[in-house]
């Protein structure tokens, strides 16, 4: 199994390896593919009543929650993008090359990304009625990760790209956002990082519907909030929080038993909490969250799982994958429906039937785009086939 496993693991470029962050990695992407078939299944088969079980209420009340764990890709963001700065300013390590920082996005991330718009171009022009001239221009807006700002609405190719937008906001935000909050005094840098966590948490959720727009609850306004990191900018935020943590002071912690019993208790909460709690709360809770999955005895062994951090290692792919694939499999879904009654027997068989398919399509996808990028010298390499395709820099093809 591990030898098969092995085809879809990422390609490190360099650093350690860190299986706990695929883990985590993991969690958020299953989450959104449960969310998303809850949706789809609430959207084409039959509305959701919140049934009168406690145990499925709550079931499906952690599914329809799903959707956090966007953020809570958005805290891995914080976390993966911060550790290198945090080494850079508070250990003395090697200094981030923002060059290569900026490159490094653009050979990594964006090949797979550009291809998996063009792919849905078509089905999403058939889908809507839309013609070639009508489309582009939102084409164009959502490779430039614009299309929030532009059009104040979810990308028309690729909704799910909305929150890469973000993502990519805050990729140019964080050399400036290190120097600001990795000081070298500890308490220093804490209290900022913990001060702007309290601040913008009590702050937004508070004050930012009112005046704005809640973007979660679709109040007026929310195109300021939603097309911006300004909403979003505390799970990021909470990320580097244990970023730093994990360079300065979790390399002192012990794993206790302590951490297992506030994951399992928080892992489940952070899903069944009300919306408002959550975005109240969540950027501290992550915190343990992900400390616990570094520091506890039981619970790393989950994030651990070859399985697991191999569809973890893989959720860029999935990601940008399981819409397109979870619309066309519905069609071939509902057919199966007839002798299958409730929306709770509905929804679990889709989500039995279906969830396989996104991961499998996901990894092929992986397989076939998205790691070959994983190779920082593919650019060099791909350049060097296309010369010995046409002949250039070849001796022999140049003196015949």
């Amino acid at each position: 199994m591990s030898s098969f496993l092995a085809r879809f693991q990422r390609i490190m470029s360099g650093g350690t390896y860190v299986a706990e962050v695929d883990g985590l990695r993991f969690v958020a992407i299953m989450s959104v593919f449960f969310f998303h078939v809850g949706r789809m299944t609430e959207i084409r088969v039959q509305p959701y009543v919140e049934p009168t079980n406690r145990l499925l209420a709550l079931v499906g009340w952690a599914i329809f929650n799903g959707d956090r764990g966007v953020p809570i890709f958005f805290a891995i963001s914080g976390f993966i993008l911060g550790i290198p700065f945090a080494r850079e300013r508070l250990l003395g390590g090697p200094k981030v090359s923002i060059r290569q920082y900026l490159l490094r996005r653009l050979t990594r991330l964006e090949p797979p990304y550009m291809i998996s718009q063009l792919l849905r171009l078509y089905p999403v022009m058939v889908a809507r009625s839309l013609s070639f001239a009508q489309i582009l221009p939102h084409l164009l807006a959502g490779l430039l990760y614009i299309h929030l700002l532009v059009y104040g609405t979810f990308p028309t190719v690729q909704l799910v790209g909305w929150s890469l937008e973000i993502e990519i906001q805050f990729y140019l935000l964080t050399p400036l956002l290190a120097a600001f909050f990795f000081r070298k005094s500890p308490w220093t840098r804490r209290a900022l990082l913990a001060g702007f966590l309290v601040l913008h948490s009590v702050v937004i959720p508070l004050v930012g519907p009112a005046l704005v727009g809640d973007p979660l609850l679709g109040t007026p306004g929310a195109r300021f909030t939603v097309n911006t990191i300004l909403y979003w900018i505390r799970f990021f935020v909470a990320g580097m929080l244990i970023a730093d943590m994990y360079v300065s002071l979790m390399p002192k912690l012990r794993e206790h038993w302590a951490w297992d019993a506030a994951s399992l208790v928080l892992w489940p909460a952070a899903f069944l909490m009300p919306t408002f709690d959550w975005m109240l709360l969540g950027p501290f809770l992550l915190v343990v969250m992900f400390v616990g999955a570094f520091k506890g005895r039981v619970v790393p062994m989950f994030f651990r799982l070859p399985l697991v951090t191999t569809i973890g290692g893989m959720c860029y792919s999935l990601y940008l994958t399981h819409s397109i694939v979870l619309q066309g499999l519905y069609v071939a879904y509902i057919k199966v429906l007839p002798g299958i009654h409730g929306f709770f027997p509905r929804m679990f068989v889709g989500e039995v039937l279906i969830v396989p398919w996104l991961v499998i399509f996901g990894a092929v996808y992986f397989v076939l785009i998205e790691r070959p990028c994983m190779d920082k010298r593919w650019p060099g390499k791909l350049m060097a086939w296309m010369r010995s395709k046409t002949g250039r820099g070849n001796p022999v093809a140049e003196t015949e």
